[in-house]
Order: structure tokens, then sequence, then C-alpha cells
């Protein structure tokens, strides 16, 4: 396992070393892995409990999201510069998220981050009436709402 116990913060707890994706395996994947004994259930924990946010100075992207509410973090792009939703997107798409939604999004900044965002390898489409840009494919529905 690469996520290994490293050392104690000041208050005496121990931490993980962050060198895997967040990501790196869907949920049911890792649930899949500690079924068939291809991984432990304490490696499982660890992948579960690694990194659920970034703090990445002007925003504290939320890793977990998905995991937790079964929908991924929206960045909301009003407030924020063309190279702050680069960052964020950069975050995200690093943590496995494979579709972006991008709220609140002119056609300046759209064109900045499409640009900017190009070797990521994700589909970009900007939707200007709607004010919002998505990367990535979006998931094919499950069925399970209404």
């Amino acid at each position: 396992m690469s996520g290994s116990i490293r050392s104690r913060d000041d208050t005496g707890s121990r931490y993980l070393k962050n060198d895997m994706k967040t990501n790196d395996m869907d949920i049911k994947e890792i649930l899949k892995a500690v079924e068939s004994g291809a991984m432990s259930a304490d490696e499982a924990v660890t992948r579960l409990k690694l990194k659920p946010y970034e703090d990445i100075g002007y925003a504290k992207v939320d890793l977990h999201r998905k995991l937790r509410q079964g929908v991924a973090e929206v960045i909301y792009g009003e407030s924020k510069t063309a190279e702050q939703i680069e960052g964020i997107i950069r975050s995200m798409a690093g943590a496995g998220q494979s579709c972006i939604l991008i709220t609140r999004l002119d056609a300046a900044k759209s064109a900045g981050v499409a640009a900017a965002t190009g070797d990521l390898g994700l589909k970009y489409v900007y939707h200007e009436k709607a004010r919002i840009a998505v990367m990535g494919d979006a998931p094919e529905p499950s069925g399970l709402s209404s």
C-alpha cells in the first residue's frame, strides 16, 4: 500500500502520507477488491478516508462529495477567475473526477478555462444561455432518482 503511516502531528494523532490519488478506485471497485480478497479492509478504509478535500489556497475542493452525496462538487464560477477555476478543475480531475460542472460562467472566462485545461483530454462544452460548462462526459442515468 502506498499510503502509509508517516508521522504524528503536533496533537499526537497519526496522519497518512498522501502519495496515492484519492479516487484511484471507485467505491464499488474498492468493495469488490475487499470481497475478492485483493485488498484488506484496513487498506479500503485508508483509501476511503484519504484526503477528503484539497486546500488549494483560494478554495477547499471537496473530493469526497460524490462518495457522500452521489453528486460531485460543482464549481461556482462567478466569483472566481479563469485561473482559479482551472486550478479547481485540475484538483478535481487529478482526484479522478471525470465530469465537472461549472456554473455562473461568462463566455470570456469560459474561453480562458477551455484553453487552459485542454491538456486534460476532457471534452469541454459551454452553454452560453445557461452560463454553464461541463467538462468530461455526463454519467449514464442510474435509474435511482425520480
